[in-house]
């Protein structure tokens, strides 16, 4: 498909140095057109003024106004299959800009704007057949206000957002949406990355172009190297996905609470987690590579079932099939021997009953203990966690082992006390 993306803000300038703008950053547009061209499509991203590096292979058209975007738009539009209009236009300019820099005086100079060109709207007589996904970047009202703008404009989709959250607004890394058709009840995503968000806007548009999703560039040329062994292909192919493992963002702050955690750097603390703990558990002679397996691919299921947060009652509903269909996808892109392996290993970790797995969920359960203590229970009160629930949830390290579970208690009464964690 040829996808056409918009990204970054405008500005419209009152002189030749001030200007009118907006905070986004183009993360999230550029994620979208990243995500786009790692599926095969051939993309346009049309980016207002960012500090981010285009992604690889997109071709990138640079504009500044909001004039300048709609010129951009019309002048694409009909080579595009689909058009994801992410960028935030600003919506007022200044009605009469000077040629020279306004001068510095005791009262300000007075300021008249008119509304830029809405570009969904020009655009809508040219639509066709073309897929038209449109943002709604909301403070209050997100779903009533993003279902007004999708029927106004005539749009496909909307992909809805409050930008008030500290991990889904401007400027960040993640991004919690809710996708909005015309005939389909709201699907609200959990915190994903960008990217993520990015990969389930592109997934949508394929299914309903009825597109199936093609293979990977990078795939491609995997397939077109003479003489690699098609094992090691595969092999290859599947350490390629993986590293989708470092974009799926938990609902952990780091301890230092400067960021989200994600997921791969989770797996890799919970492996040197392993070596170094090995004799707290209550099996001694347990199989520690056993153990280091099990940690280390315990989440990549999530690349594609995203990580649920784990006192979200609604999201755990179907988190199983979940993970299991993205368990059938993912370790299929292995050779049939480790494809079985990594499989087992999954579901043995899922299982929880061996004394190798016991121990590495527990490990599992310990260490998010450890980043809510440390940042001070910021996320256990954004959801308004009590502790009863985080004893019962973590009540299991006791399989694994009794001296963690003996800190993990420790650890809970002392959130308590110093208020990190609501008693219940």
């Amino acid at each position: 498909m040829n996808i056409l993306v918009t990204a970054g803000p405008t500005r419209e300038f009152m002189d030749p140095v001030r200007f009118i703008s907006n905070r986004s950053s183009g993360k999230m547009g550029y994620a979208i057109a990243a995500a786009a061209q790692a599926r095969g499509h051939d993309v346009v991203l049309i980016s207002g003024p960012v500090a981010i590096p285009a992604p690889v292979g997109v071709q990138l058209v640079p504009v500044v106004s909001a004039a300048d975007m709609l010129s951009a738009v019309e002048g694409h539009l009909e080579a595009s299959d689909a058009l994801i209009m992410a960028a935030a236009v600003s919506d007022w300019r200044p009605a009469v800009r000077s040629d020279q820099k306004l001068k510095k005086l005791k009262t300000g100079p007075e300021l008249v704007l008119e509304p830029t060109e809405d570009i969904l709207l020009k655009i809508r007589p040219k639509k066709g057949r073309r897929m038209v996904v449109g943002f709604a970047a909301e403070t209050s009202g997100v779903e009533a206000e993003a279902r007004r703008k999708l029927e106004s404009k005539g749009l496909d989709m909307i992909v809805a957002n409050d930008v008030t959250q500290p991990d889904a607004g401007f400027d960040v890394d993640t991004n919690r949406v809710v996708l909005i058709t015309p005939k389909s009840d709201p699907l609200l995503l959990p915190l994903m990355s960008k990217r993520e968000v990015g990969d389930r806007i592109v997934e949508w548009v394929e299914m309903q172009a009825g597109v199936t999703r093609q293979a990977c560039r990078q795939d491609m040329l995997l397939d077109g190297l003479a003489g690699v062994d098609s094992r090691l292909v595969k092999q290859l192919t599947f350490l390629r996905e993986i590293d989708k493992l470092k974009m799926v963002c938990r609902r952990t702050l780091l301890m230092d609470g400067s960021r989200y955690e994600n997921d791969a750097e989770h797996s890799w603390h919970l492996a040197v987690m392993a070596v170094l703990l090995k004799e707290h558990g209550n099996v001694p002679s347990m199989d520690l590579a056993r153990v280091i397996k099990m940690v280390l691919i315990h989440d990549i299921v999530e690349i594609d079932a995203g990580d649920t947060y784990c006192y979200d009652k609604k999201g755990n509903i179907d988190k199983l099939e979940r993970e299991k269909r993205a368990a059938s996808r993912i370790f299929g892109l292995l050779p049939d021997d480790q494809r079985e392996e990594c499989r087992t290993l999954w579901e043995e970790f899922e299982a929880r009953v061996t004394p190798e797995a016991q121990f590495a969920a527990a490990l599992d359960r310990v260490q998010p203990l450890m980043h809510n203590y440390y940042t001070q229970g910021v996320v256990w009160r954004n959801h308004g966690v009590k502790s009863t629930q985080v004893r019962d949830r973590n009540q299991h390290v006791a399989e694994g082992s009794r001296p963690l579970w003996k800190f993990a208690e420790a650890l809970i009464r002392d959130s308590v006390e110093r208020g990190y964690l609501e008693a219940e």
